[in-house]
């Protein structure tokens, strides 16, 4: 299990790392895209803020990942990032749909693997002492 969790965290923490400097860096030409996927990706950049947002957490999760530290925090952060590359690959992009459900599971097998760390989120006891 130690292996699999070892394998999984550094090749996402990669993919994360490598996507988000290629973004700042300008090293990818931009995918050619049409129809809805097109218009998807025009009102991204348009929003100017939204898409330097999420590849600075990619960034940030990608290095936790690599480093080992604060994983359970970045696996809880990275989350709806990763759900939204699962669905914007289903539904726009199908061409994308391994490499996203990849990183979708890996990220779900990671909150698996660090359960204990969020366990009081869910307990009676953590609830109750906030009311």
């Amino acid at each position: 299990m130690k292996t699999a969790t070892f394998f999984i965290r550094t090749i996402i923490g990669l993919l994360l790392v490598f996507v988000s400097v290629a973004y700042f860096f300008n090293l990818m030409p931009d995918l050619a895209s049409t129809g809805d996927f097109k218009a998807f990706q025009l009102g991204l950049i348009s929003s100017v803020y939204l898409m330097p947002m999420v590849k600075t957490i990619e960034l940030l999760c990608g290095i936790s990942y690599l480093t080992g530290q604060y994983v359970a925090l970045s696996n809880l952060i990275v989350l709806p990032v990763s759900t939204n590359i699962l669905f914007i690959n289903f539904f726009l992009n199908p061409n994308g749909i391994p490499l996203a459900l990849f990183v979708f599971l890996g990220n779900l097998f990671l909150i698996y693997v660090h359960w204990k760390n969020y366990k009081s989120l869910f307990t009676r006891k953590s609830i109750k002492q906030f009311d």
